[in-house]
């Protein structure tokens, strides 16, 4: 197995590999992003109202941005796309560790969330423009790897240099400085990407004008739509704790910033290494069934979480939060590469775009939504709430995708899954 999975490797095109090495750098600042930002936030003086509010409104921006970012994508091209949405990206992060102004902070989210948006629409359906059925898996498998390995350097960054400080100030400064060396590796991440190359696709790819041309290029709207309400669901519950789990365990759990980091690296480590698995994952399962297979053992961890101040001791209730949510984020996100390929086959070319970016316009704007009344419920003290709402929409979103999807494997439609699922010899 591990001889086939380095075939497929060595089968990537030059595009490919020049995508994967941009992901790494990318992602780092992710990791940092993800322990750092809202805790500068509160160190600097704002509540956790504020950062509600500053992710409402950046769904929200995100939710319009997403269907012209579609287009936008379609006609420029995927290339074009990542160095406008990462250049902008990295640009506003900088602009956003460096401020403590309502107005700016408010302002760059937005921005960061329409630039974002671009670049999130344009990757599944450039990894699908640079690899055959035979690899696909394995591309989409690799890129999140490394990308969920580079999140993890950038969370051990952000956990331990803050450990440094002697002070208020200190504390600030370091914040800033962690951030700051992710969002260096970010732009240097622009290198790879302006080297792809314009392929066929992006060449052939039919160049519609307006919303009704972009909509018109769908022709499966059972699926696209389906695709979307499934995303919508799961991002939906997400947002309701996701981009607050270090308020959880800050605030909650009075966790210390090395505790966040080392528990946010892990479970960045232990997700690359299950992302990897996952053409393996499909040997003994079918597309649909490892992703609904996975994201309902998911479900039980979301609650421990939740709970686990009541369920240990004061001394064991971070290892025990800690163990939970490195298992949440692994067999939430197992099958990710799976998903994302499997969306990919069962739509034509031209409608991929479209679909990411309906898809993200829904689901950025549901989880607008959900992140702010998820923070409005943490500000008040109440930190089971948010956590009950993401594990029962977790669960409702793995059973529509079980029947609404299996058929499609039932019938031959995909064939992704199958031919991975059989041993070579």
């Amino acid at each position: 197995m591990l001889g086939d999975y380095a075939d497929a490797i060595r089968r990537f095109g030059r595009n490919a590999r020049l995508y994967v090495i941009h992901v790494v750098g990318m992602d780092t600042v992710h990791g940092t992003w993800l322990v750092l930002f809202n805790l500068y936030l509160l160190t600097v003086g704002f509540s956790i109202e504020f950062i509600g509010l500053r992710l409402l409104l950046s769904g929200i921006a995100g939710a319009i941005a997403a269907v012209p970012a579609g287009f936008v994508s379609d006609r420029i091209g995927r290339k074009a796309s990542f160095i406008l949405g990462d250049g902008m990206g990295a640009a506003l992060g900088v602009v956003s560790i460096l401020s403590a102004s309502e107005p700016i902070l408010l302002a760059t989210g937005v921005l960061g969330a329409v630039f974002g948006t671009l670049h999130g629409v344009s990757e599944p359906a450039f990894m699908a423009e640079n690899s055959e059925p035979p690899e696909r898996v394995h591309l989409f498998s690799v890129a999140e790897g490394l990308r969920t390995g580079s999140a993890m350097i950038g969370s051990l960054i952000a956990g331990f240099v803050p450990v440094l400080a002697a002070d208020l100030a200190d504390k600030i400064t370091l914040y800033r400085v962690a951030t700051l060396v992710g969002l260096a590796i970010w732009g240097l991440s622009l290198i790879p990407a302006l080297m792809l190359r314009r392929t066929a696709a992006d060449a052939e790819r039919p160049r519609t004008v307006g919303l009704s041309g972009l909509l018109g290029a769908v022709r499966h709207r059972d699926r696209v739509g389906q695709l979307i309400a499934v995303g919508a669901v799961t991002s939906l519950g997400f947002a309701f704790v996701g981009p607050l789990f270090n308020v959880f365990y800050h605030e909650g759990l009075h966790a210390h910033e090395n505790e966040i980091g080392l528990t946010f690296a892990s479970g960045e480590l232990f997700l690359a290494l299950a992302a990897l698995v996952a053409p393996f994952l499909i040997r003994r399962f079918t597309n649909v069934q490892a992703v609904v297979y996975t994201r309902l053992l998911a479900v039980p961890f979301i609650l421990v979480i939740a709970f686990s101040p009541s369920l240990a001791s004061v001394s064991n209730v971070l290892t025990l939060a800690g163990l939970a949510y490195v298992l949440r984020i692994v067999l939430s996100n197992a099958a990710g590469p799976i998903a994302d390929a499997f969306a990919m086959e069962i739509l034509d070319p031209g409608e991929r775009a479209t679909m990411v970016g309906l898809r993200s316009a829904v689901s950025q704007a549901l989880g607008a939504v959900g992140g702010f009344l998820g923070s409005r419920l943490m500000a008040g003290g109440d930190f089971v709430t948010p956590f009950v709402v993401m594990a029962t929409l977790y669960a409702a979103a793995a059973i529509l995708y079980w029947f609404w999807f299996r058929p499609l494997e039932s019938e031959g439609v995909v064939q992704l899954g199958s031919a991975a699922a059989t041993p070579a010899g």
